[in-house]
C-alpha cells in the first residue's frame, strides 16, 4: 500500500498507539507493570501495512509484548526499555511519513478521489480500466444537478493508482451512491452463482433448471434498476429511463471494476462521506442503500 492510502491509519495511530507502563515497588526483578497490552498489540497490527516501519515494528511484534495475550503485565527494566525505544522509533517514523504525504496535498481535499486500478499488463487492459472509469465517475457527474468534472491530478507507483478531483462535493457523494451499490451488485452475483452451482447439483429436469436460473438473472436485473433509481432520486432532480441506463452502466462498471481488484475511496476528511463508501475488503454483508432511502422518505 502507498503512504497516500494508509495516510488515515497513520493518523489513528499516532493518535491512540502508546506504551503504557508505572514503576512498582517492592516487585523484585520485574518492577514496571505495562497496562493495555491488549488495545497496544491490537493498534501495532493495524500498522503492519505501512510501509518504511518494518524494523522497529518487527522488534516490537518479536517481543515479549507477543509472547501472549495478557492485558497486564510485571516486566523486567530492560525490557519496558526495549519497547519504550521502540515506540518512539515508530512514532517518530509515523511523524515523518504524516508530513511526507501531506506536503503532497493529496489529503483533505473534499472533492478528491483515491482510484486503485486493477492489476494490468498490456495497454488494451489500461484502455478498458479508462472507459469503465469514463462510465463509472466521468459520465454520472456531468449531470446538470451535480455539475462535477474530472481532473487526474497525480498517479502513483506501485500498482496504478490516480488521485482524481471531481469539482464538487456533490460529484463525490455519487460516486460514493453508485460504489455502494456496485458492492452490493458485487454481493448478490457472487450468491447469484453459488445459487445457480448449487442449482446443478440438484436433481431437477433442465427446464426447471433454466427456471430457477433465469429467475435469478431476473432478480439481479431487478436489483440493479431499483438501486438505479435510488441514486437518481437522492442524487439527481430526474429519474427518466436515459438516466437510470447511464446510471446502471455506471454501477455495473463499478461492480466489474472492484471483481478485477479496483478500488475507489474519498480522499476527503469527512467521517460521514468517509463511510458512504463501502469497505471493498470486508467480510460482512453490504446492505442495500434502497431500504434507508426509504425510511428517511
Amino acid at each position: 500500500m502507498n503512504l497516500v492510502e494508509v495516510y488515515p491509519i497513520i493518523l489513528n495511530a499516532l493518535k491512540n498507539l502508546d506504551y503504557q507502563s508505572v514503576y512498582v515497588a517492592n516487585s523484585g526483578d520485574t518492577p514496571y507493570q505495562a497496562k493495555n497490552l491488549k488495545q497496544t498489540r491490537e493498534l501495532l497490527r493495524s500498522i503492519e501495512i505501512v510501509p518504511f516501519i518494518e524494523e522497529p515494528l518487527n522488534a516490537i511484534l518479536n517481543s515479549w509484548l507477543f509472547a501472549d495475550f495478557s492485558d497486564s503485565k510485571l516486566i523486567a527494566s530492560t525490557d519496558n526499555s526495549f519497547v519504550q525505544s521502540y515506540f518512539s522509533i515508530i512514532k517518530i517514523k509515523l511523524s515523518t511519513l504524516k508530513d511526507i504525504v501531506e506536503r503532497t496535498n493529496l489529503v483533505g481535499k473534499e472533492d478528491l478521489l483515491f482510484v486503485r486500478l486493477p492489476d494490468l499488463s498490456t495497454f488494451d487492459d489500461l484502455s478498458k480500466a479508462s472507459l469503465d472509469l469514463k462510465k463509472a465517475i466521468e459520465i454520472p457527474i456531468m449531470d446538470n444537478a451535480i455539475n462535477g468534472e474530472v481532473k487526474i491530478l497525480a498517479g502513483d507507483h506501485g500498482s496504478v493508482i490516480l488521485y482524481v478531483a471531481l469539482g464538487t462535493v456533490l460529484a463525490v457523494k455519487l460516486v460514493a451512491g453508485i460504489c455502494w451499490a456496485a458492492a452490493v451488485i458485487k454481493q448478490k452475483r457472487a450468491e447469484a452463482k453459488l445459487f445457480e452451482a448449487h442449482a446443478k447439483t440438484l436433481d431437477l429436469k433442465n427446464e426447471a433448471l433454466q427456471i430457477l436460473i433465469e429467475a435469478q438473472s431476473q432478480q439481479l436485473k431487478n436489483l440493479l434498476n431499483s438501486e438505479a433509481e435510488a441514486i437518481a432520486l437522492k442524487h439527481y432532480s430526474h429519474n427518466d429511463p436515459e438516466t437510470i441506463e447511464r446510471l446502471k452502466l455506471s454501477i455495473v462498471s463499478v461492480a466489474d471494476l472492484v471483481e478485477r481488484g479496483a478500488k475507489i475511496l474519498p480522499m476527503n476528511n469527512d467521517v460521514d462521506i468517509q463511510k458512504s463508501f463501502p469497505d471493498y475488503g470486508g467480510k460482512g454483508l453490504i446492505e442495500s442503500g434502497i431500504k434507508q432511502l426509504k425510511e428517511n422518505a
